[in-house]
């Protein structure tokens, strides 16, 4: 998966049938839930399932034996700032259940929510996110009607810096 993301926090879903420039489009763009922001404790960004593995039609591969082992870290890029995940659950997630929620603080829900999204994990990865860590979960349709999406989870294991006033300061 290589796209840009967009975020309207007006408009949760404007980016579904609209281009980056937004004018309609039947395949949308990657976006962020309007109701998170970068500093969300848990941030979902949503993808349309393509049927030529564009967008996150590859994100499908999950379901094969094995693809977690080889393909389980991936990193998003903001303007400033590189944040490497590792997936830590994959599942068929009820549209608009629990895994859809946002606004947490750390603190004792908070981790029922991430050992709950370990619990219906479709495979036991080892990786156990704590409640001081950020969560992202990639959710796309299954292509099995409008009650389950796949929702893939995973941790914010690092951020670094790429912006370059600031790379220049600590001589990276």
């Amino acid at each position: 998966v290589d796209y840009p993301l967009m975020h309207t926090p007006e408009d949760s879903e404007k980016y579904l049938r609209k281009d980056f420039y937004g004018a309609y489009s039947i395949n949308g763009v990657p976006f962020l839930d309007g109701r998170c922001s970068l500093e969300s404790a848990n941030l979902i960004i949503y993808g349309h399932n393509m049927n030529n593995g564009t967008m996150f039609g590859s994100l499908k591969k999950y379901k094969d034996d094995g693809f977690w082992k080889e393909n389980q870290y991936f990193t998003v890029y903001s303007e400033t700032t590189a944040y490497r995940y590792r997936i830590f659950s994959y599942e068929d997630a009820v549209n608009g259940g629990d895994v859809y929620k946002v606004g947490y603080q750390p603190g004792e829900e908070y981790q029922k929510f991430i050992d709950q999204m370990i619990k219906d994990s479709d495979v036991d990865t080892g990786v156990k996110p704590q409640t001081s860590n950020k969560i992202l979960t990639l959710s796309t349709c299954t292509g099995n009607g409008y009650s389950k999406r796949l929702a893939i989870h995973a941790v914010c294991i690092d951020a670094q810096t790429t912006d370059e006033s600031k790379l220049k300061e600590t001589g990276n």
